[in-house]
């Protein structure tokens, strides 16, 4: 990839995390924060080249949106530059999230869902059935309907991702490292083993782009709600000593509607058939926030969905039945 594209490719992905027009003045600053060093003239050239190729629509003085075209063009991008680039987002989305457990407040990473709105009760119900058994992260959802890349009829729906945890954990001293994602065979909602997993470090594809639609069709959506199944789960690992204060938080985002379905081991002990990796480390199974968007897709709802989209203030999600829809 050339210097040129790989600052292209920078500023798609700066536009394909902002929920609004922006100028040329906020990208370079977004550019600088990467390392990328870009004056405003030399930016507009780039949005302009952009603009021709149809990845970026202008919108005058308010600045350029990514299309969908441009969106495809992240996901099918150079494959030396996607390897790690979702694990690197991540990072990314975690420091700047700051969620309190003690307060209830701060900002939280979230997916962003986008389906037709037509759809919109049917997809709720599925949030809402999986939020309140622990099939999902958290039962807490935020409408987007206004997202300037939204096409005509569809609409957007924020549900909180489970990296929020490992902020939330940095937060508190303790440093989680993501192993791997994959689907996890369920039992009586208690998870045992995974059955197929992909790294984060050298993936160029999201574990939900891989797992979600295999894992799911119609006839086992039953089965999966009954916590009988496959669902899918992220391995983490954290230090043995702080298992203790792991145990403490995860008790403490009760309050806060976020109660999924997790495993944690002991001191040299497999959890989920896989072995801590680290010195006097132990493993942490957690379902991902995304079994509503297979269950859905297998039901034959066309949902794309955006991994660690945005960071959003905790107070913006409600409880599924204050939406009043």
């Amino acid at each position: 990839m050339t210097n040129i594209e790989r600052k292209i490719v920078e500023i798609l992905k700066i536009l394909a995390e902002q929920e609004k027009p922006i100028g040329a003045r906020i990208i370079a600053n977004k550019l600088r924060e990467r390392g990328i060093y870009l004056t405003e003239p030399a930016v507009r050239y780039h949005l302009r080249i952009l603009d021709e190729r149809g990845l970026t629509e202008n919108y005058g003085l308010k600045g350029r949106i990514i299309t969908e075209k441009g969106l495809r063009e992240i996901e099918k991008g150079n494959i030396a530059d996607r390897i790690g680039y979702g694990l690197g987002r991540i990072h990314e989305c975690i420091f700047y999230s700051d969620f309190d457990v003690e307060k209830g407040e701060g900002k939280v990473i979230a997916n962003l869902a986008i389906f037709p709105e037509n759809s919109l009760k049917k997809v709720i119900e599925v949030f809402d059935r999986c939020g309140k058994k622990g099939l999902s992260f958290s039962s807490r959802i935020a409408l987007a309907k206004n997202l300037p890349f939204l096409d005509v009829g569809e609409v957007g729906l924020y549900y909180i991702s489970s990296f929020t945890l490992d902020a939330i954990l940095c937060r508190n001293g303790i440093v989680s490292t993501l192993r791997f994602a994959g689907s996890v065979e369920m039992s009586n909602f208690k998870l045992s083993r995974f059955t197929q997993v992909i790294g984060f470090e050298e993936s160029s594809i999201t574990a939900l782009d891989l797992f979600i639609q295999r894992m799911f069709s119609e006839k086992n959506e039953k089965s999966i709600i009954e916590g009988e199944g496959e669902v899918f789960g992220i391995y983490r690992e954290i230090p043995f000593v702080a298992r203790e204060s792991l145990i403490g938080i995860i008790e403490q985002l009760k309050e806060y509607d976020i109660r999924p379905i997790h495993a944690i081991g002991e001191l040299d002990e497999w959890v989920c058939g896989v072995p801590p990796k680290g010195v006097n480390k132990i493993g942490f199974v957690c379902v991902g926030p995304s079994t509503p968007i297979g269950i859905l897709r297998a039901m034959g709802v066309p949902v794309r969905v955006h991994i660690s989209h945005e960071i959003l203030d905790f107070f913006e999600f409600c409880d599924i039945k204050d939406l009043g829809v």
